[in-house]
């Protein structure tokens, strides 16, 4: 059987302190920065601080955003990688969101048949989710994280200051990922989020404390379950079959604007929650009014017509979870109670579609 240990360290004090203690003792030939050009235009110093710590090792600031997962950007990390020397002895260090870990992540896991990684994320979604389990990633044919691997990295670096220059549409498309993991973990954990407000609001050590719970609650799920063989990793996929169709259908479309990950797996749990009240008679709705509500008062409105049903039931049909061409979903019955539900009729889907746009589209 195959294990993993997730490792993350909660920067207390200084990332560069922290990262060079740990790349001190860590064997290597050399190291390679990447760092998203964001992080570098939001946090100046933090590049001529690693040049100045690291001399030796090669810089260079790179695209984030999910239009760099393709493949011409995967061909352009491993010429970078090649033409600057790296070797299987190289150590990547990644600086920051959830699409460049995913690309540079799946850079690293294929050049030299694997070279390995530190991440430093620098979203919430990176720091609660895409740091966290060793999936790496591009989109493929219209259809998210379509080729990928399992490559972890070696430590994952989560430093809070980094949320103070954040956007806030990017720290709510985090908190999508958050809401779900509360909801997984079970009621206590759903109420104490519901209790917590508005995300705004919280300060570094409330930081601290939900994003250490929210990681745990998910690497205790990937070391059960590292490459989803025993099916219990599938878990996490919960919101994501219908979330990852709207995000991509959004992108792809003028009629409806972009939504980030987050705030369309916000919607993915709303009308697959609902879809499961449809199926499973003793399914909890209370939770769904909560979350109806919370989603309320954190997104802006999602707007479709029934004329992208079928894009979006193609979209489905695409995803990862299915076998035999079959509609799979993570069903909540109520916080902390799973059911995987094994075929999911399009006429249900539909019902679940039409609730959010009659419940959450104006």
């Amino acid at each position: 059987m195959f294990y993993v240990l997730v490792v993350m360290t909660l920067i207390q004090t200084s990332l560069g302190h922290e990262l060079a203690s740990f790349m001190g003792a860590t064997s290597h030939d050399r190291g390679f920065f990447l760092v998203d050009e964001q992080v570098a235009t939001c946090h100046p110093s933090l590049c001529s601080e690693l040049r100045e710590r690291y001399p030796e090792a090669v810089l260079r600031t790179y695209l984030g955003g999910e239009e760099a997962k393709d493949t011409s950007h995967l061909a352009e990390l491993w010429t970078w990688l090649h033409e600057a020397g790296a070797t299987r002895a190289s150590l990547l260090v990644v600086l920051g969101g959830g699409a460049l870990l995913d690309l540079a992540g799946l850079a690293a896991s294929t050049y030299m048949r694997g070279i390995r990684t530190i991440y430093v994320p620098t979203t919430l979604l990176a720091m609660v989710d895409a740091s966290i389990g060793g999936k790496t990633a591009i989109d493929f044919l219209g259809v998210k994280n379509l080729i990928g691997s399992f490559h972890q990295p070696l430590e994952t670096f989560v430093d809070v200051a980094f949320l103070d220059t954040l956007p806030l549409t990017e720290l709510l498309s985090g908190y999508g990922e958050v809401i779900k993991h509360a909801l997984l973990q079970g009621e206590e954990s759903w109420r104490a989020l519901l209790r917590l407000g508005d995300p705004q609001a919280l300060g570094a050590d409330d930081w601290r404390q939900l994003i250490s719970e929210s990681v745990a609650y998910k690497a205790s799920i990937v070391a059960a379950d590292p490459q989803e063989v025993s099916g219990l990793r599938r878990i996490l996929n919960l919101g994501h079959t219908v979330g990852h169709a709207l995000e991509a259908y959004s992108r792809a479309s003028r009629g409806m604007r972009s939504l980030t990950h987050g705030e369309a797996v916000v919607f993915g749990l709303l009308i697959e929650g609902y879809i499961t009240s449809l199926l499973v008679p003793e399914a909890d709705r209370s939770y769904l009014r909560q979350l109806l509500s919370l989603a309320r008062e954190l997104y802006d409105p999602c707007y479709y017509t029934c004329s992208a049903y079928p894009e979006l039931l193609r979209l489905m049909h695409g995803d990862k979870k299915n076998v035999g061409g079959k509609i799979k979903l993570v069903g909540l019955l109520r916080p902390g109670e799973v059911r995987i539900l094994d075929e999911v009729g399009e006429d249900k889907l539909k019902e679940g579609l039409d609730f959010l746009r009659e419940t959450f589209g104006n």
